[in-house]
């Protein structure tokens, strides 16, 4: 095979199954106009069940663009697909609940980066239908809808 037929090869290849590693998440700011977040502070044994709920309702969490994150003292759980670096965990604390709740918290972030609601727990069917109503959402769910008829 000459050089160029192995150039033309290589170049007409597919290339899927390369795919550039991700960025290393050192805070939300590369989430924003991507995905909504749910940030939940809560201690053990709350802090493990509210990682089983989120894992209860993956599906409307994939759905509504939900990134979310279960912090702890000293542990950090997420969905998301990347690497998160040993600071976020940190960074999470220190931006979003400081001084650390005596209680659960549970924080809504819009893809705009804006704080939506606080709560003191974890009701994902609420979170869903404020989500529903914001413009942002509705436009997703009408760009759906019209994309499937």
């Amino acid at each position: 095979m000459n050089f160029m037929t192995a150039l033309l090869v290589l170049v007409m290849s597919p290339t899927e199954n390369i795919t550039a590693p991700a960025e290393e998440l050192t805070d939300l700011d590369s989430l924003r106009w991507k995905n909504r977040v749910i940030l939940v502070f809560a201690r053990e044994p709350l802090a493990s069940r509210a990682v089983s709920n989120l894992g209860d309702y993956a599906a409307g969490i994939e759905e509504r663009d939900i990134a979310w994150f279960v912090l702890d003292e000293g542990t950090l759980r997420s969905n998301y697909e990347g690497t998160l670096s040993e600071t976020l965990h940190e960074q999470l604390l220190n931006s979003y609940f400081t001084p650390a709740p005596s209680d659960t918290a549970v924080l809504l972030i819009g893809k705009d980066g804006g704080v939506k609601s606080r709560s003191s727990d974890l009701d994902l069917e609420a979170t869903f239908g404020l989500i529903d109503q914001m413009p942002m959402r509705r436009q997703e769910m009408r760009r759906q809808r019209d994309g499937s008829e």
